[in-house]
This record gives C-alpha cells, structure tokens and sequence, in this order.
C-alpha cells in the first residue's frame, strides 16, 4: 500500500477506496465562474484529473483539515473517491485536478509537505 494514503476517521472500512491528501486553491467568482467557496468542511464534488482526460470526471470526497487562507484562497484537504471502483491510480503526489465546475483547482500532495511548512 502506498504511504501516502491515509486513514478517515469517518471512513475507516474503506479500504479499498484509499485517501491522501491535496491542497485545493478557490478561483476567485466571476461571470462564468460564480461557484463560492463550499459551506462546513466535508463535501463531495465532480473532478477531472489531468492523467484521465476532460472526457472523464470522478466524484471526490473532501475533508477541510484547517481554515482556508483568505489571501491565497488555498486549503489542505484530505480527499477520496465516492465509488470505490475509481481510479485511484491518479491519487499520487503532484497530479493536478479541477473541480468539474472550475471553481477550484487541486493537486494531490504527500504528507511530508504538510510537515515542511
């Protein structure tokens, strides 16, 4: 199993559907873009990675781990798949990701990151 994949708490007999970590930037709204930043800190939304093509877009689980910086608009999230038959062979470090109604954009990050800052 990869190392960089993590444990849910609320998730813990999913073992087949891994979670890892990503940091998710908030575009800012604009007119074609007027999604706001996501109400609670648990939420499930539509992605496309970059490793699987436009044509293909996955539901991702997001846990907020701490308040987002309003400056940066940034957040670190732990993130999985909704269905367990996903592709988690996208979940590794450095893969880019964005939400299917672009109002963010992600990358999925190893936990040595986190440590770093």
């Amino acid at each position: 199993m990869n190392d960089n994949f993590l444990t849910w708490e609320k998730y813990n007999g999913d073992k087949d559907n891994p979670t890892v970590l990503a940091k998710v930037r908030w575009l800012p709204p604009d007119l074609k873009n007027k999604a706001q930043w996501p109400r609670g800190t648990e939420f499930s939304l539509p992605v496309n990675f970059d490793m699987l093509g436009q044509d293909e877009s996955w539901s991702l689980v997001l846990k907020v781990l701490e308040p987002a910086n309003r400056t940066s608009r940034e957040v670190v999230t732990q993130i999985k798949f909704l269905f367990e038959h996903a592709p988690h062979r996208v979940l590794v470090p450095g893969n880019p990701f964005v939400f299917f109604d672009k109002a963010a954009k992600g990358i999925v990050i190893d936990a040595d990151e986190l440590r770093m800052r």
